[in-house]
């Protein structure tokens, strides 16, 4: 009898995402002020629906399930949330769901009264909602743009990089950020076709990070990414890149160049593929080339600051010159070893570290959420007025977005380690030299960007500007001195 007097009710509990959970949004929360909510207020709590979706967008499995039920359940004209924006943030739900179904918003935490000044205010409180999410989503937008002209990569890695959350910028995926350098080479220094590319992408073993072919589509807006090569592109935003390029910036205009059909077919199988990366030693002028009775190509100093004493070159002596950078940063196999294991120690410490700080930031989380339910129960119990637990909720709230947050870049630190990024490094390096010995000029030419900014050219003398880290390997190679450079991030 005494449950037939009670309003019948069903209760509607939303939480979206993690930060929404911190700010005391969770499922067990919303449950537990509803339950206390409906016992104090004469509701029959029929039904309930939990959903884990946006209320941003129409179409909730959960809210569609809660809208079925009302239809077919003519006696239960009331929806019970923890607030309004958990039920609904956009205007054609919560008017579909109040003037066509006829249910009446219930919010524990919100205080509405049951007359028409009330349903005003709930109807303020769903467009305010719907407000918030709009503007929301339109500073997410400027701070994404922001990032983007600070060179920084605003969102989800594409293939080939990871995300670092600790530093905020993009890090080379060691699995297929080699493969996407491969496929531009490929595709720049050959005839075939993007079809026939997918083929080769299937077979070399470049997938999506689901595991997925890529399709001509896709690898596509790989080839036209200017990410690749140092160039962060958002929206209008076009800035260069605080990240490690994969291919080389002359490399990706090729490529470009073949995508738009610009140039005669067959012009990408041997260019002048020194050129862009010597300055002359003498005078300071780029280096170029030209090609003499068809088919030899010399190199030589543009003469841009007049008469200068640097001669021509061929070729193919050029690249055996340049052969001494490869030789440069050559790492001896025994040297190698003791470097890694020295990283590994290190890395060790690291990790115990974090991983005392990771339990730390859990304990504080824990000792939040202990005050957090202890004052809730004082503020049930009448013992801490709605406005101080209201203050001390909002506190509570923002402390445990700032650990969540701090957790979360702390897990991610754990996962990242340089010690088998620097063993396969220093394994490229040792086989550098014979490696360089068997390719082609341009192949030549895409290691040697990879290692060097420019070398002067002084005669047939090369001096190299190491880019970082190789700049560190060349000092140990040449002074002997390897072990001052173990702090050095190889990954």
């Amino acid at each position: 009898m005494e449950r037939s007097m009670k309003r019948k009710v069903v209760t509607y509990i939303r939480v979206s995402t993690e930060e929404q959970a911190a700010h005391g949004y969770s499922i067990g929360v919303q449950q537990q002020v509803l339950e206390d909510y409906a016992a104090g207020h004469n509701l029959d709590v029929v039904k309930g629906f939990v959903e884990s979706e946006s209320a941003y967008k129409p179409g909730r499995p959960e809210y569609a399930k809660m809208l079925e039920y009302l239809s077919r359940h003519r006696t239960v004209r009331a929806v019970l949330c923890y607030k309004v924006d958990r039920l609904t943030r956009n205007m054609s739900d919560y008017a579909h769901l109040v003037e066509e179904l006829g249910v009446e918003v219930l919010s524990a935490t919100e205080q509405f009264p049951s007359n028409a000044s009330g349903r005003l205010m709930g109807d303020m409180q769903a467009a305010w909602s719907r407000y918030f999410s709009a503007q929301l989503s339109e500073r997410v937008r400027e701070a994404m743009a922001a990032k983007a002209r600070q060179g920084i990569y605003p969102s989800f890695a594409p293939i080939g990089y990871l995300n670092d959350r600790l530093a905020k910028t993009l890090i080379l995926d060691a699995e297929r950020a080699p493969l996407i350098r491969e496929l531009f080479e490929t595709y720049g220094g050959s005839d075939i076709s993007l079809r026939k590319l997918v083929d080769w992408a299937r077979k070399r073993g470049l997938t999506t990070r689901q595991g997925g072919t890529l399709a001509r589509a896709a690898l596509h807006k790989v080839l036209t990414n200017p990410i690749y090569s140092g160039t962060v592109r958002w929206g209008d935003v076009t800035a260069q890149g605080i990240h490690t390029p994969i291919v080389p910036a002359f490399l990706f205009e090729q490529v470009q160049d073949k995508l738009h059909g610009r140039g005669h077919r067959g012009a990408s199988k041997h260019r002048f593929a020194f050129r862009g990366i010597l300055r002359c030693g003498y005078c300071g002028c780029q280096i170029t080339a030209t090609r003499a009775k068809g088919r030899y190509i010399y190199y030589h100093c543009t003469g841009g600051k007049g008469k200068c004493p640097q001669g021509y070159i061929r070729e193919e002596r050029l690249a055996e010159r340049l052969s001494s950078v490869v030789d440069g940063v050559r790492v001896p196999e025994e040297v190698a070893t003791q470097l890694v294991e020295q990283i590994h120690r290190g890395e060790k410490a690291r990790e115990a570290t974090l991983t005392a700080k990771l339990e730390n930031l859990h304990r504080e989380g824990e000792e939040i959420a202990l005050r957090r339910d202890k004052a809730y129960v004082d503020k049930v119990d009448g013992v801490l007025t709605e406005k101080r637990w209201s203050d001390l909720d909002e506190r509570w709230a923002e402390q445990l977005e700032t650990i969540q947050g701090e957790i979360a870049r702390t897990r991610e630190a754990l996962h990242h380690t340089g010690a088998d990024d620097a063993r396969a490094a220093f394994e490229l390096l040792e086989r550098a030299a014979e490696l360089y010995s068997q390719q082609s000029p341009t192949e030549q030419a895409q290691a040697l960007n990879m290692l060097v900014s420019n070398c002067e050219l002084r005669g047939e003398k090369i001096v190299p500007h190491y880019r970082k880290p190789f700049d560190l390997v060349a000092l140990g190679a040449e002074t002997g001195n390897w072990y001052a450079q173990e702090d050095s991030n190889w990954g």
